[in-house]
């Protein structure tokens, strides 16, 4: 019990950390959001460096298969996100996007052995109508061009899956090593396509949202070997809690009844599941 509370924490934390470096991208509306992706993904790379070279982990690959679906996958989950957001718009690909737990959870049950109760999929369910009404989005008017955030939700299940086996043999830093490797190949040329020159006071802010988004990912990277898929993209699920709470308090967005009901239906479902942690059986074997 003490092991799932730290994973619990963990995950909470990351959201934290994430929900910050939201407020941090706020301050680049002029810069090319896959110039902002490629500084999450280079910043998130050297600090892998900097832990390898004080010698605080080893670059070491136990589960190969596993981690290049990570990094492969999950790399190309956050370029289809940022690619989505200027033609779907932020609200609706943020909402979609968080559909990963739903592909994650049905992933996990074959893949992890995860079993799910009712109560599980009914708290996930809820979660998901909190999101909606936080991102403000709807289902009218869905168009062809946004099943990319569909898509990239999917992708995101996939990784989640992936991490969550990889903490069985392989160490966070790793994990996230891999993603920033990956990601780094998949968004060199959509960036290089719309680079400009950066000032220096973007270069700090994006300096910013690479250090948080990477002690988000290793947070969140460690929570998932003690949460489980489940469990632990649901808790996942604070941060657009938390992001939008910065946007209330900090630069004076309105409170909305919506908001006030997403977030209670949200924390409702991560109370739930912290009370009703999702168990878990025999997996598929693995091929490692």
């Amino acid at each position: 019990m003490r092991v799932l509370r730290s994973g619990v924490f963990q995950m909470l934390l990351s959201a934290v950390f994430f929900a910050v470096m939201a407020a941090f991208v706020r301050g680049l509306p002029d810069v090319s959001a896959y110039t902002t992706v490629m500084g999450r993904f280079v910043i998130g790379a050297l600090v892998c460096v900097g832990l390898f070279a004080l010698r605080l982990d080893r670059p070491r690959w136990v589960n190969w298969p596993w981690m290049v679906v990570r990094g492969a996958i999950g790399g190309l989950a956050v370029v289809l996100l940022y690619w989505s957001i200027p033609v779907s718009g932020l609200a609706k690909a943020m909402m979609l996007s968080y559909t990963y737990v739903v592909f994650a959870s049905l992933m996990a049950i074959p893949i992890l052995g995860e079993r799910l109760r009712p109560g599980h999929w009914l708290a996930i369910a809820v979660a998901l109508a909190g999101t909606t009404l936080i991102c403000g989005g709807n289902g009218r008017d869905f168009r062809a061009v946004d099943l990319v955030p569909l898509i990239s939700a999917f992708c995101s299940g996939v990784a989640v899956i992936a991490v969550t086996r990889c903490r069985e043999t392989d160490t966070s830093t790793n994990i996230f090593w891999s993603q920033s490797l990956f990601g780094i190949a998949l968004a060199a040329w959509p960036m290089a396509t719309r680079w400009a020159p950066l000032t220096s006071h973007q270069l700090w802010l994006i300096l910013a949202v690479g250090l948080l988004a990477a002690a988000g990912q290793l947070c969140m990277t460690y929570a998932y070997k003690h949460t489980g898929a489940a469990q632990g993209s649901l808790l996942s699920l604070t941060t657009p809690v938390l992001t939008a709470a910065i946007g209330v308090l900090y630069f004076h967005e309105p409170f909305t009844v919506g908001f006030g009901l997403g977030a209670s239906l949200i924390l409702a479902a991560c109370v739930y599941l912290v009370m009703r942690p999702v168990q878990h059986g025999p997996a598929l074997p693995t091929t490692d």
